[in-house]
C-alpha cells in the first residue's frame, strides 16, 4: 500500500472544516498542539496511530479513505457523505433522500432555463 501523508491530511482538513471546526478547536479536543495538527493537514507529519484515531473518531471519517483508498471509489467528500448516511437511522436516511432529490430536480430545472 502506498501511503500518502498529502492526501490523507487533505482528507482531515476536510473533513474537520466540513464540520465548521478549527484547527485549534481539533487540536484542543484531541488533545495535541496546533502545530501538529496543521503539519499533519500539510502532509508534513506522520500522525501516531494514536492520534490518528483520535482524529478519525472525533471527525467520523471513514477509515476506508485512510487505510484502504484504493478501494474508494468517490472523492473524500463523497465517500464521508455515504459513512454518514449509513451512520443515520431510517428516518433520517428518507429525509436526506427527499431533500437531495428536490435539489436535484431544481439544480436541473435552473440548467435547462
Amino acid at each position: 500500500m502506498h501511503y500518502d501523508m498529502k492526501r490523507m491530511g487533505t482528507i482531515i482538513q476536510g473533513a474537520r472544516i466540513s464540520r465548521g471546526m478549527t484547527q485549534t478547536a481539533l487540536a484542543d479536543k484531541i488533545e495535541v498542539s496546533l502545530r501538529t495538527i496543521i503539519a499533519i493537514e500539510t502532509g508534513k507529519r506522520n500522525p501516531t496511530f494514536e492520534v490518528l484515531y483520535k482524529i478519525i473518531q472525533e471527525l467520523s471519517i471513514p477509515a476506508d479513505l485512510i487505510f484502504r483508498p484504493e478501494d474508494v471509489t468517490g472523492t473524500p467528500e463523497q465517500e464521508q457523505f455515504i459513512q454518514e448516511f449509513r451512520d443515520a437511522n431510517e428516518q433520517e436516511q428518507q429525509i436526506a433522500i427527499a431533500s437531495a432529490r428536490g435539489i436535484w430536480k431544481e439544480l436541473r430545472h435552473e440548467n435547462k432555463g
